[in-house]
């Protein structure tokens, strides 16, 4: 998540380059015919255009509040997982008289959150716009690697590679690692650690977590519908195209012959803003795409972390993650 208060000229460059050099082929070509070649009815009305270009923004814009819904149902979801754990391993701090019991359940925990966030961010051929700008900006980092060996990693971290052989094998780890906690706490109830109301609490928040996770799948494994990101992406192309074409005439007028060369840049400027707004939906799609502007799952999970060893009561906490180049992962 990138959360810098402004972007730079290089951020502006990296995503608009494409569309940059291709609106200003474009105007530039209709200039040349219109002034130089003398295909005077190549300039066309700007109403039908503009009319277009009004369609154009309401079908976008309507295609970016779907995006960002997806973007905000991501966060609140990983803001639930986050209540969540600190109430579970308050609640087994609470109930367990045995230290090693606590640990146990609280370390398991924390390698679950981890491990769906590894499995969220697992690559989905649909999942990712076609230029892939986003993800290519922020950089690919240990989050992208490969699955086994980020498993074993994360495991490894927590103290639970007993885990390992048996989780490597599955789909899905992260539900496994709940199952272990359902059991983990069954088997507490039948030894008389915990009475049936601490065992309904604590199973309750483990509902919760199977919830949450299935949440978050459900944003991975659904795409934003097709018909709406693919037409919109047509729609643009259609009215960047046609734009100059528009603006002949009228830009012509202005100063005499000459003012047709503002075609060019205000054909670049109009085409830069509607690209960029349906780039934006495109970019929000997928918040678990680790990169500048999705949800950021690693610094919640070391969030997550710091405050489940602070209720452990443990001293030595790992440092909170910061900004890389202002974006948060």
């Amino acid at each position: 998540m990138y959360v810098g208060k402004d972007f730079r000229l290089i951020h502006l460059w990296h995503f608009a380059r494409a569309n940059f050099i291709e609106s200003l082929f474009i105007s530039a070509l209709a200039v040349v015919l219109y002034r130089f070649a003398g295909l005077h009815w190549i300039a066309i009305p700007f109403l039908p255009i503009g009319t277009i270009g009004t369609a154009v923004a309401f079908f976008v814009g309507f295609k970016n509040n779907q995006a960002f819904d997806r973007l905000w149902e991501a966060r609140r979801l990983w803001g639930g997982i986050t209540n969540a754990s600190r109430s579970f391993v308050a609640h087994l701090k609470a109930s367990l008289p045995a230290e090693s019991e606590v640990r146990e359940a609280a370390y398991r925990h924390l390698a679950f959150i981890n491990i769906l966030r590894l499995q969220l961010r697992r690559t989905i051929p649909w999942a990712t716009s076609k230029q892939n700008l986003h993800k290519t900006f922020a950089g690919e980092r240990h989050e992208l690697e490969e699955f086994e060996k980020g498993l074993g990693r994360i495991l490894g971290e927590h103290d639970k590679m007993q885990y390992f052989d048996h989780l490597k094998s599955l789909n899905n780890p992260a539900c496994m690692l709940l199952k272990v906690h359902a059991e983990h706490l069954a088997r507490l109830k039948r030894e008389g650690a915990l009475d049936a109301f601490e065992h309904i609490e604590l199973m309750r928040l483990v509902n919760e977590f199977h919830n949450l996770q299935g949440g978050c799948e459900r944003i991975k494994s659904t795409p934003l519908f097709r018909q709406y990101s693919i037409f919109s992406r047509i729609f643009v192309q259609i009215f960047i195209l046609l734009l100059p074409f528009g603006l002949l005439k009228d830009l012509s007028a202005i100063v005499g012959g000459p003012g047709v060369w503002l075609t060019i840049p205000f054909s670049v400027l109009i085409s830069w803003i509607f690209y960029t707004m349906e780039q934006t939906g495109e970019f929000s799609e997928n918040p678990f795409d680790n990169s500048i502007n999705d949800t950021p799952i690693s610094t919640i999970c070391r969030n997550i972390e710091i405050d489940v060893r602070e209720i452990l009561g443990e001293k030595k906490l790992p440092p909170k993650l910061q900004p890389e180049k202002h974006v948060l992962l």
